[in-house]
C-alpha cells in the first residue's frame, strides 16, 4: 500500500468532517422564512437573532422588495392588532453582533402592511424603515388597523464582505396591540347552608375568543363549563372560589379570577343509624343536633316526632328524615328502618277433627290483610285460594268450594303479601297428614 494516498484520503476525510461540523455549527432560525414567521406577543420580550439568516430572491417572492433597505438575509415576524388597532412600538435591544472579518454591525428592520402576505407587490411600509442601528431602537407603526396581522421584517447591514449577523431581543408594546382582559366572578349567595345549590357567575370582558370556565374551591378544581355559569351543591366547608379562562385564538392568555370567599353555614346533624326489624316490634331512633330546633319526617307510626329518640313501628320499610334549623339554615340527614316479614310459615298440619293443627296456621299474616293465598295440588290444579287470611279464612285441607277432603300430599303455594317489601311472591310446599 502506498503512504502518499493513504494520507490524502485521510486529510480528506478530516476536511469533509470540519466542514460538517462548521455546516451544523450554523442552525438558521424557522423564522429566516416569511411563511414561519414568528408570532409576537403583547409584553412578551422574545430573545431571537438573525445568524444564519439567507434570502429568497426571485421576482415577486418573499424577500424582493425595498424600502430603505433591501431583502437580504432576512428574518420574519408577525403580530395581530386588537379590536381597535392604533399605534404600535416594536423595542429592539440587548444588540450583539458577530465579530467576523468584513462582516457589518448594524440592524435594519420595518413594518410591513400585506394583503398577500409573503407576495413582495402587496408590501406597504406601516412603521418608520430604520436602517444601520448599532444599538437599542424603537420600531413606531402608528395608527394601524384593527384585529389585522402585521409583519416585522429585520436583516443585517453590509459590511465590506457580508451581512449583519446579531442576537436580540425584541419586545411589541402599544395601545393598538395591547389587550386587557378581565375576569370576575359572583355567586348567588355569600353565606350557603352545606348542601345547598349555589349559582357562580363569570363576568369576562376584553375576551375575544373564549375557552371554557375551570372552577376552582381552594385551588381544586370543582368543575368545568362550556359557558359562564357553574351550579353546583357539591360545597360542604368554606372555601375560596376562584375561575380561569383561555382567552384569544392568538397569543393564547389565561385570565384568572379574584378569589371569591364563601361561607358555608353547617352544623350536626345525624339521624342515627339505619335498623332492621320484624314486622310488629318496634325500635327506638337514635338521631343527634346541637340545635334545638328539630322534627322527625314522616311522623307515621312515630310516637313523638319532637324528640331527638322517638319511638318507631312502622308496618313497612320507612326512611325517616330529621331536620334541624339554626334560623339560618335548615340541615337534613336520613335513616332507614327496614321491615322484614314476621311470617312463620308451616310446612304441614293434620286436618283430622282431633281439635289439634287442624288447619293451616300461619303466625304473622295477620300483618298482611291484602295478601292473596294460592294452593296447587301436584298436578298444578287449584285446590284453595283466598283474598286475606284470617282465622274464619284458613285452609282446612278439603278442596276449595266443595269441602270435600283432599287426600295426604304435599301441596304447592303461593302467598303475595301484596307489600312495597315483599313484592316478589313466596312460594314453598305443605304437606296434609291425616
Amino acid at each position: 500500500m502506498e503512504v502518499v494516498p493513504m494520507i490524502k484520503r485521510i486529510k480528506q476525510y478530516l476536511l469533509i468532517a470540519l466542514l460538517s461540523m462548521s455546516y451544523s455549527a450554523v442552525s438558521q432560525e424557522s423564522y429566516n422564512l416569511c411563511g414561519q414567521a414568528l408570532e409576537l406577543c403583547p409584553g412578551d420580550a422574545y430573545a431571537v437573532n438573525n445568524i444564519g439568516a439567507t434570502s429568497t430572491f426571485c421576482p415577486n417572492c418573499e424577500d424582493d422588495f425595498n424600502f430603505c433597505f433591501s431583502g437580504e438575509n432576512t428574518i420574519w415576524f408577525y403580530f395581530q392588532t386588537n379590536a381597535t388597532g392604533g399605534d404600535v412600538q416594536l423595542f429592539f435591544s440587548n444588540l450583539v453582533f458577530e465579530a467576523n472579518p468584513g462582516q457589518g454591525n448594524a440592524l435594519q428592520a420595518a413594518v410591513i402592511a400585506t394583503l398577500n402576505p409573503c407576495i413582495a407587490s402587496s408590501y406597504t411600509l406601516a412603521s418608520n424603515c430604520t436602517a444601520n442601528e448599532t444599538t437599542d431602537f424603537v420600531l413606531t407603526a402608528p395608527a394601524l388597523q384593527p384585529e389585522t396581522i402585521y409583519y416585522v421584517v429585520v436583516n443585517g447591514a453590509l459590511g465590506t464582505t457580508s451581512h449583519a449577523e446579531a442576537s436580540f431581543d425584541l419586545t411589541v408594546n402599544g395601545p393598538g396591540i395591547m389587550r386587557n382582559p378581565t375576569l370576575t366572578i359572583g355567586s348567588s349567595a355569600g353565606d350557603v347552608c352545606i348542601g345547598e345549590t349555589v349559582t357562580f357567575t363569570a363576568t369576562i370582558q376584553g375576551c375575544d375568543l373564549q375557552g371554557g370556565v375551570s372552577w376552582y374551591a381552594d385551588d381544586v378544581l370543582i368543575g368545568s363549563t362550556s359557558g359562564n355559569t357553574l351550579i353546583t351543591s357539591a360545597l360542604t366547608a368554606s372555601t375560596t372560589i376562584t375561575a380561569e379562562v383561555d382567552c384569544f385564538e392568538n397569543c393564547t392568555e389565561t385570565l384568572v379570577s379574584p378569589p371569591l370567599p364563601i361561607n358555608v353555614v353547617s352544623f350536626p346533624v345525624d339521624a342515627g343509624p339505619d335498623f332492621e326489624i320484624v314486622a310488629g316490634e318496634s325500635v327506638q331512633l337514635e338521631g343527634f343536633t346541637t340545635e334545638s330546633d328539630y322534627e322527625w319526617s314522616p311522623p307515621l307510626f312515630m310516637n313523638n316526632p319532637n324528640i331527638l329518640n322517638p319511638i318507631v313501628n312502622p308496618t313497612q320499610t320507612t326512611i325517616y328524615y330529621l331536620s334541624a334549623n339554626n334560623g339560618v339554615c335548615t340541615i337534613t340527614d336520613y335513616m332507614e328502618v327496614r321491615v322484614i316479614s314476621a311470617l312463620e310459615i308451616p310446612n304441614t298440619f293434620s286436618p283430622n277433627g282431633d281439635g289439634v293443627n287442624d288447619t293451616w296456621e300461619i303466625p304473622g299474616i295477620e300483618l298482611y290483610p291484602d295478601c292473596y293465598i294460592q294452593v296447587f295440588d301436584r298436578w298444578g290444579q287449584l285446590v284453595f285460594q283466598t283474598n286475606g287470611y284470617p282465622a274464619s279464612k284458613r285452609w282446612d285441607g278439603t278442596r276449595n268450594g266443595n269441602g270435600r277432603p283432599l287426600a295426604p300430599s304435599s301441596y304447592y303455594y303461593v302467598i303475595n303479601l301484596r307489600t312495597e317489601d315483599f313484592p316478589e311472591p313466596i312460594k314453598g310446599f305443605v304437606s296434609i297428614v291425616r
